[in-house]
């Protein structure tokens, strides 16, 4: 068994967005910076390699991301992915010690519960016009990685991954209908334990 604890960078890519049906253009809704936007994910994975099939493993994988579109925008989505994923990996650099390599790379996919929350801040605080509303939807999504575990010794390695992650979630915000399908890559740095 296996627990990775990591921290990443995730970037969003061309989210397209309508309200209430309607395609929105880019600069109504984040300004320049809509192309892509970039926040910090955070996470943990559990998983298992099969002791007869050493190649194949599955994993239980929980993580954060706040996703905001631009500063000029008044949307932000935090968005907490759990995801059944099912890894392959290929050992490099075996040793008696280390039977299934000290470099393994490895590639994981399957499908995603992603809980997401949008937020939309309104109005002027100064004016008394000021109000946020919120709405939570849950999303199945798809995540899907490309990596590489460095053994350091018997129980620590340390992990280099790509991630991207897809999901469509639905809001409800300010009496509209807020549709957008979300395309994110995550570039990750984590630590290994093994037990």
């Amino acid at each position: 068994m296996f627990s990775d604890i990591y921290l990443g960078a995730a970037v969003t890519t061309d989210a397209t967005v309508t309200l209430d049906g309607i395609l929105q253009e880019e600069s109504l809704l984040c300004g320049a910076e809509c192309s892509s936007t970039k926040s910090p994910v955070g996470g943990l994975r559990v998983g298992w390699f099969v002791g007869r099939f050493p190649w194949l493993g599955v994993s239980g994988d929980f993580s954060v991301f706040i996703q905001s579109w631009g500063i000029q925008s008044p949307y932000q989505v935090s968005v907490i992915p759990i995801s059944a994923l099912l890894m392959f990996r290929a050992p490099l650099v075996r040793s008696p010690e280390h039977p299934n390599g000290r470099a393994q790379p490895y590639l994981a996919i399957g499908p995603s519960l992603i809980l997401s929350t949008a937020k939309l801040a309104e109005g002027l605080a100064a004016t008394g016009t000021a109000r946020v509303e919120t709405d939570t939807a849950v999303d199945p999504g798809l995540d899907a990685r490309v990596g590489i575990r460095l053994i350091a010794s018997s129980w620590i390695s340390v992990v280099l991954e790509y991630r991207a992650t897809y999901f469509k979630p639905t809001w409800q915000l300010g009496g509209r209908r807020v549709d957008t399908s979300v395309w994110t890559n995550h570039y990750i740095i984590g630590l290994g334990i093994h037990y």
